[in-house]
């Protein structure tokens, strides 16, 4: 009994603390993508705009069509009008943003247990983060980033559910093992 009681507690304090990084990952998302000015974005757009601005916005900082973004940049790369650094943060950038998501989310929230769970949250969340770009005129909305930011969190879920990966991570974190499973 005193071993199942450690054991809750551990699980329970490891939730918490993934819970907390989960929260603290979706501020730093949320600045880096409606609030950080060294990228150009600034939320008080939205209160400053008139008819004009919102059509440019829509017209040069939104897209629906994919990849359509993702070949400017290979394009312009290729035509030497673009720096290799720019189309690498970019794209990698854009994949590799969500990727925290794979682990934090499901030991944070542990109903996201399945692919298709985390697939419908982080493409929930990943279309808020894009809307809101659009309401507070900031960034881009943008099909691709969406595919990218989604195919990237995807990916390391699928990795970190590989069975001798999932369990030494349960290991490491709540101190499971096969034999203290049952």
């Amino acid at each position: 009994m005193k071993y199942k009681t450690l054991k809750l507690t551990r699980q329970l304090y490891v939730r918490i603390i993934f819970f907390c990084l989960f929260v603290i990952y979706t501020l730093l998302i949320i600045d880096f993508t409606l609030i950080n000015d060294s990228f150009g974005r600034n939320i008080s757009n939205i209160f400053l705009a008139d008819s004009e601005q919102l059509r440019e916005y829509f017209a040069n900082k939104t897209n629906i069509i994919p990849f359509a973004t993702v070949k400017l940049f290979i394009n312009a790369f290729t035509q030497g009008s673009l720096e290799p650094f720019v189309v690498l943060q970019n794209i990698l950038g854009n994949f590799f943003v969500f990727m925290p998501f794979a682990l934090l989310v499901p030991k944070a929230f542990s109903r996201i247990n399945s692919t298709v769970k985390f697939l419908l949250f982080i493409s929930l969340f990943v279309i808020a983060i894009e809307c809101l770009q659009i309401v507070f005129l900031t960034g881009s909305a943008d099909i691709d980033d969406f595919i990218l930011n989604v195919g990237g969190a995807l990916l390391v879920y699928g990795l970190l559910n590989i069975k001798f990966i999932k369990r030494s991570i349960n290991k490491l974190l709540f101190g499971e093992t096969d034999e203290t499973k049952s």
